[in-house]
């Protein structure tokens, strides 16, 4: 047995997962944790009306936002022409991504891995300096002010298929 063996032995069912709960920041070393919420209206047809549907999941209070990401794992439709529209929010209304219409040419609810808001930072063509490059994926960034579900809002109409797994990196802070 190696001296890392000691230090990084994975135990059994030492992984613990919560949909919500206290969180306490601490000093000293750690990582940024990552929520998972799935958004799956082909396998709940409850979700598909136009409505806010809560993910379940939630960010806790004073949690810093720093990249968020989906994976649409089925391709979302609506009820007519894919003209019905998806938002994702966690704070204040379209801050995770704006509310965009299936159809809408940048593809976002179409398969496929795809970013939103606090990546969504341009680096100026390769022209920006790694400082500004820095200032500006930090001004996108969302600190929470108070505990709030991960919520996605349909709109427009109805939808008829579409299942997303999404992604929201943070960091506690003060």
């Amino acid at each position: 047995m190696g001296i890392f063996d000691k230090f990084y032995k994975r135990k059994a069912g030492i992984d613990t997962f919560f949909k919500r709960g206290t969180v306490q920041k601490h000093d000293g070393l750690t990582v940024a944790k990552v929520a998972v919420a799935t958004f799956d209206p082909s396998g709940d047809t409850t979700k598909r009306p136009i409505d806010a549907y809560g993910l379940g999941v939630y960010i806790p209070d004073n949690a810093i936002i720093t990249r968020v990401w989906f994976d649409v794992v089925t391709t979302f439709t609506s009820a007519s022409s894919d003209t019905g529209t998806i938002a994702i929010h966690v704070q204040g209304a379209n801050d995770l991504s704006s509310a965009l219409a299936i159809d809408d040419g940048r593809n976002m609810f179409a398969a496929g891995m795809h970013q939103c808001i606090p990546n969504s930072w341009m680096d100026g063509g390769g022209t920006v300096t790694a400082l500004v490059q820095g200032a500006a994926r930090a001004s996108s960034w969302i600190k929470m002010t108070a505990e709030r579900e991960l919520t996605v809002t349909v709109g427009g109409q109805a939808l008829t298929a579409g299942k997303l797994v999404l992604y929201v990196e943070y960091v506690l802070s003060d």
